[in-house]
């Protein structure tokens, strides 16, 4: 079931593309209550994930990213999820039945998303080292993380 603040983002939000710089943000952690600012990744490549606890292929989603993120991380590849649940218990429950390696923020009234312009879910925005959004996902079905592991590869293997 949509949210009415999920429906509010599809209002206001103005989708972003790529080659703009990402919006900053910053929250805390639902798992460990680390203070995660995404100006703080600035020269790693970033996978900015929005996904909620109602949307099937999120819950697909974030395994996946999980998966990306242990095999890529020592190169300099970070995933920062946004759980746009409008009761954040919800995404804290799920977290708690798949935990993921990566930090999770809660966006109930939709200050994160909005910005980046999130009207449907999944949604993802990979950002170059320099925290330029390089690609956005649309969706996601299972063995999109393949393509998306080569684009993330692209990055890492770029000259500076």
């Amino acid at each position: 079931m949509l949210s009415r603040v999920f429906i509010l983002t599809l209002a206001l939000a103005q989708p972003l593309l790529a080659a703009e710089p990402a919006p900053l943000f910053s929250g805390t952690a639902l798992d460990s209550g680390e203070h995660i600012r995404l100006a703080d990744y600035r020269g790693k490549v970033v996978l900015v994930d929005f996904w909620a606890s109602w949307c099937p292929p999120c819950l697909e989603s974030l395994p996946a990213y999980d998966r990306l993120r242990r095999e890529l991380g020592s190169s300099g590849f970070e995933v920062i999820a946004i759980n746009v649940d409008e009761e954040t218990d919800d995404g804290v429950q799920f977290l708690l039945r798949n935990p993921v390696s990566f930090p999770v923020l809660a966006d109930p009234d939709g200050a994160i998303g909005i910005p980046y312009g999130v009207r449907s879910l999944p949604r993802s925005f990979l950002l170059n080292r320099d925290g330029e959004i390089v690609t956005v996902y649309k969706r996601f079905r299972p063995g999109d993380e393949a393509g998306m592991q080569h684009d993330i590869t692209r990055l890492l293997t770029a000259p500076d």
